[in-house]
Order: C-alpha cells, then sequence, then structure tokens
C-alpha cells in the first residue's frame, strides 16, 4: 500500500523564481516560528536579543536550502528528473534538506550559545529535527499529489471532450519532412503523417515516426530547436515540452497526473508530457 502511494508521480519544479521563493518562505517560516512560540529556551531573551537570534536560525535554513535546491540538484541530474520523480523522492529530499538545515542550526546554536560541539548534541538536535517534521512533510506531501492528480485528471478530461480531429496535415497529405543531423551529412526524409513524435536525448534527438505501420526509432545528432526549425512550415508538429515534440494530428486523448497533462496518441503507447506552463496552450491548440 505504502510502495504504491510512495510510487505516485509527483511534479519537480526546477524554475528558479520558485526555488528561490521555496528558500525565502522557509527561512521565513523557521524565523517566525522561533520569534513568537519562543521553544527551547528561546524564552529567555529579551525581545530585540530573540529577533536576532532567530533572524539568524532563518537565515541559516535560507542559505541551506538554496544550497540544496541550486546545487545539490545539477549534481546528480539522474535522480532529480521529473520523469522518475514521485511522493517518495520528494519526501526523502525535503528531509534530507531538513536535515541539513538542523545540521547547519546545530552548529550555529553552538556559536551563538557557546555550547560544547559533541556528537550527542548534534544528534539529539537532529533527533528532535527530524521526528517533528516526518510526519507534516510526508502528509503534505500526499496532500498535493491527491489535489494535483484530481485537478489535473478532470481537467484532462474536460479537453478530451472538447478536442476538434480535424487534421492539419490533411491539406498537404503527401508532404514529406526532413529532419538535419548537425553536421549536415545525415538526414532523415520522411512523410509529415507518419512522423508521430521527437524526443531529446542527451547530444542526440530520437525520432518516432511510422514505417509500414510499425513504430521505429532514429537517433540523429542534433537538438530540439533545430528540429523544430525544420519542421516550421507546419502547425502540427508542437513543442509541448523541453524535451518533446509532438505530431498534434496523431492526439487522440488528454490524460492528467499530478505532474500534469499527458498527450495519448493513436499510434503509439508512449505518452508525451506537456509543460505545466503550456496546459492552457495545449488546450487553446487541441480545440483548434
Amino acid at each position: 500500500m505504502l510502495k504504491e502511494i510512495f510510487a505516485k508521480p509527483f511534479p519537480y519544479y526546477e524554475n528558479t523564481s520558485r526555488r528561490l521563493k521555496s528558500a525565502l518562505f522557509s527561512g521565513g517560516f523557521v524565523f517566525a516560528f522561533l520569534f513568537i512560540f519562543r521553544p527551547f529556551s528561546l524564552y529567555r531573551f529579551e525581545n530585540l536579543i530573540a529577533l536576532k537570534i532567530t533572524l539568524g536560525y532563518g537565515f541559516v535554513t535560507c542559505i541551506m536550502v538554496l544550497l540544496n535546491v541550486f546545487l545539490i540538484t545539477p549534481i546528480f541530474p539522474k535522480i532529480f528528473n521529473e520523469n522518475k520523480w514521485n511522493v517518495g523522492r520528494e519526501i526523502l529530499f525535503i528531509m534530507w534538506i531538513i536535515f541539513t538545515v538542523g545540521l547547519a542550526n546545530a552548529l550555529y546554536s553552538v556559536i551563538i550559545f557557546t555550547d560544547t560541539l559533541s556528537l550527542e548534541y548534534v544528534a539529539m538536535f537532529q533527533l528532535y529535527t527530524v521526528l517533528v517534521s516526518i510526519l507534516p512533510v510526508t502528509i503534505n506531501v500526499m496532500v498535493i499529489q491527491s489535489l494535483l492528480q484530481h485537478r489535473n485528471s478532470k481537467n484532462a478530461e474536460v479537453i478530451s471532450n472538447h478536442m476538434h480531429h480535424k487534421k492539419r496535415l490533411d491539406s498537404a497529405p503527401d508532404a514529406m519532412v526532413t529532419l538535419k543531423s548537425d553536421n549536415k551529412k545525415e538526414e532523415l526524409k520522411i512523410p509529415a503523417k507518419s512522423l508521430l513524435y521527437i524526443n531529446s536525448a542527451d547530444n542526440y534527438i530520437s525520432v518516432t515516426y511510422l514505417e509500414h505501420g510499425k513504430e521505429v526509432h532514429k537517433l540523429l545528432r542534433s537538438t530540439l530547436k533545430n528540429a523544430k526549425e525544420d519542421l516550421r512550415t507546419y502547425t502540427a508538429f508542437y513543442r509541448c515540452h523541453r524535451a518533446w515534440i509532438v505530431n498534434l494530428d496523431r492526439v487522440i486523448s488528454v490524460s492528467g497526473n499530478s505532474q500534469g497533462y499527458r498527450l495519448v496518441l493513436d499510434a503509439s503507447d508512449t505518452v508525451i508530457p506537456v509543460s505545466r506552463n503550456l496546459n492552457e496552450d495545449i488546450d487553446s491548440r487541441l480545440s483548434k
């Protein structure tokens, strides 16, 4: 039961402004909580001194969150990948951030209160931090996942019901598209109608198309930006995600999970993700 819950998809946010807001919110929350409620003997201090001390805790918290989201995540790109991100990983990452914040604040406490630094001191500090945070963090992530799943699934169903299945390539049934490699020595020429989708694969793009009714995958040393330029003549080809271009003529329905919308194609089992900032745009394009 828990394994299934933790395996559910969860959105991974790479947006810089969102990460900054998260760090500022975390620091602000820690400062406000400590200053207002004065736990851990902070009630002994006068307001001005308590203000300075709790501001320090907030600042340390903010810095540690920033270090985690801007320095740790780029080091492990295969782990911090939305295609693999789920409830369990979100909880573990938040708990890791909380652990590092607790460690940094323990060291800050030693400096502020001139306590003796010891393994027991740090262990007790971390134990309290983890015990206090693990339950609310887990519940919060699970509730968010459930709400996003419900909202996106409902909206995806509405989009599917409003879809118009007019084919954009019908006006040019014999049209061919040519995708060129970066070195211009290799190219792929196929009927426009047969092209299903293109996705990035490190320094290559993987082109998926139909040949004699079967899916074929072809690697080209190129970028999605160049592929989009090669396909600019036809409105059917849409970059729905930073790593995907899809043939909208092949989309038969839209599904949704907590990460956002997914496009279901008529001739492939691959489900194509849609960037969250393009939710309204994909609705508009599929309704035309």
